[in-house]
């Protein structure tokens, strides 16, 4: 490549570098967006829902005592050739259960949940402070030598807009002649 580059503008360079620089702004807010939803979520499993469930199957195993109690009374009301069974009594106490065996399946759930999601979430904090030290660290060193492209781009056209404007007041026709065995126009006449 021995020819010259024909550079006009070097504003596609600082256009790309305050782009760049709201990315890192835009991908900065990201992170931390990320790190306060990261916290919720722990902090939704590890106390909110580590309290709510022990608390319901303590409540529910209390609803099952209750609907037996209600059931033994209703047996004991009743006379041995009465048609009535109970049912209903017999239905809250089954009903009753099943909310406890629920409640005790979640239990069991939040902590199989509490060391898989923390170790997500440290899994995840990890790469985004991973994330954070590159914003840090080649970040300002990308942001640095675009500067410094810029720079020397805006000397390289400083120095070639003279040569440009000599080459507009004169045409190659009125160049000197080079010598009649080459071909095209002189060296000189394409700087």
């Amino acid at each position: 490549m021995s020819g010259s580059a024909h550079i006009t503008s070097t504003d596609a360079i600082r256009d790309f570098r305050v782009a760049l620089q709201q990315y890192e702004a835009d991908v900065r807010d990201a992170i931390e967006q990320l790190l306060l939803e990261l916290r919720r979520s722990l902090d939704w499993v590890e106390h909110d829902r580590a309290r709510y469930w022990p608390a319901e199957a303590r409540a529910s195993a209390d609803a099952v005592l209750r609907a037996q109690q209600e059931l033994a009374r209703c047996e004991a009301a009743i006379r041995a050739e009465d048609r009535r069974s109970c049912y209903e009594q017999r239905m809250a106490v089954e009903k009753a259960k099943q909310r406890l065996r629920l409640c005790e399946q979640k239990v069991r759930a939040v902590r199989r949940w509490r060391v898989s999601v923390q170790q997500e979430a440290d899994s995840m904090h990890g790469r985004l402070l991973k994330l954070t030290d590159f914003l840090d660290t080649e970040f300002p060193r990308a942001l640095a030598a675009l500067g410094r492209m810029s720079a020397a781009l805006d000397k390289y056209t400083e120095r070639a807009a003279p040569r440009a404007g000599s080459l507009d007041s004169g045409s190659i026709d009125s160049a000197p002649a080079a010598d009649a065995g080459s071909v095209g126009p002189s060296r000189e006449a394409t700087e």
